[in-house]
């Protein structure tokens, strides 16, 4: 019988980064290493999942671990999710509301809304939001877009106008936080059945290495990070290749229509040249990891390894 995969357990090998981590938690406790940094944060669900053995609790279980420690040593988080119960915005937020300091009153959790995610906050919601010390940020329509129905009903999935508006204002969303943010974390991501012009942390990932903005990729949750992590290493995965993203005839005709357009490529080979021109050691040279560690972060399941290693970057680079 297939033992369950445990990824909040010490490895032996660990006994010295566990220590160190506990040292760092205690110094950072004393001066806010993380103090007014924003770091953005890119994780969602995955196909990858269930072929690892794992589920989206594992995903939710190291996320939540990461944004307590940047929450806690006076970091901020940035993240542009929707209001739905099974979503990361209402974990983010009870935790920023748990980890504020005594008499802070700075936000430790920013929540971006493109359209159509802004549809759903209310003045009620934005109340809720602000007592958590939650910043709820709306971002308006791109101009260019010009004057869209924003109350009529949208089929991104079926209508090839529809996904364009959405993927513009996913894209306005994605560069504004790369803009606003320190550095940002990469975990998970759909590969598939994704609204916008790429998977969203292909995307974020884009936006953040364009800003010159240091990136962390947890890959050892499959999706779209870890698919990320193997083109920086050089290989060619099939995820990352036009047969596989634009297999069919509705997503074939989107490209053809709006690739002159778009925010960014929607070819996968110029996809693929960007990227490769952060290679792992300029990786290593922005993030403050090196080779090594960032080829463990490539891999990695372990919940204490991973908050070792993020929070050793960020104090590198800060």
């Amino acid at each position: 019988m297939e033992t369950e995969k445990n990824i909040s357990g010490i490895s032996e090998n660990l006994a010295e980064s566990i220590a160190e981590q506990k040292e760092l938690e205690i110094i950072s406790r004393k001066k806010g290493i993380l103090n007014g940094i924003r770091i953005a944060v890119s994780v969602s669900d995955n196909e990858d999942l269930e072929h690892l053995g794992l589920s989206i609790q594992h995903l939710k279980d190291t996320m939540i671990e990461l944004a307590r420690y940047i929450m806690a040593n006076g970091g901020t988080l940035l993240y542009g999710g929707h209001l739905k119960n099974e979503g990361f915005t209402k974990i983010f937020a009870e935790l920023s509301y748990q980890y504020k300091f005594l008499n802070d009153k700075s936000f430790r959790f920013i929540n971006y809304f493109p359209f159509p995610n802004s549809n759903s906050l209310t003045l009620e919601i934005k109340a809720d939001f602000v007592k958590q010390q939650v910043e709820p940020v709306i971002i308006e329509t791109p101009k260019h877009l010009g004057d869209i129905d924003k109350n009529r009903k949208y089929d991104p999935f079926n209508n090839i106008e529809d996904r364009y508006i959405f993927s513009e204002c996913f894209s306005d969303m994605r560069r504004i936080m790369a803009d606003k943010s320190y550095a940002r974390l990469l975990l998970g991501g759909k590969q598939s059945n994704f609204l916008g012009y790429v998977p969203g942390i292909i995307e974020e990932a884009y936006y953040s290495l364009k800003a010159n903005k240091p990136i962390y990729i947890i890959g050892g949750f499959g999706g779209a990070a870890k698919t990320l992590s193997r083109v920086i290493l050089g290989e060619v995965p099939k995820e990352f290749t036009n047969e596989f993203q634009y297999s069919n005839s509705f997503i074939q005709g989107f490209k053809n229509v709006y690739s002159d357009t778009a925010s960014v490529p929607i070819d996968y080979q110029n996809l693929l040249e960007f990227f490769r021109q952060c290679n792992l050691d300029k990786l290593s040279e922005m993030n403050g990891l090196s080779v090594d560690e960032n080829l463990v972060l490539f891999e990695s399941q372990n919940i204490h390894e991973i908050v070792f290693l993020i929070m050793k970057g960020l104090k590198e680079i800060n």
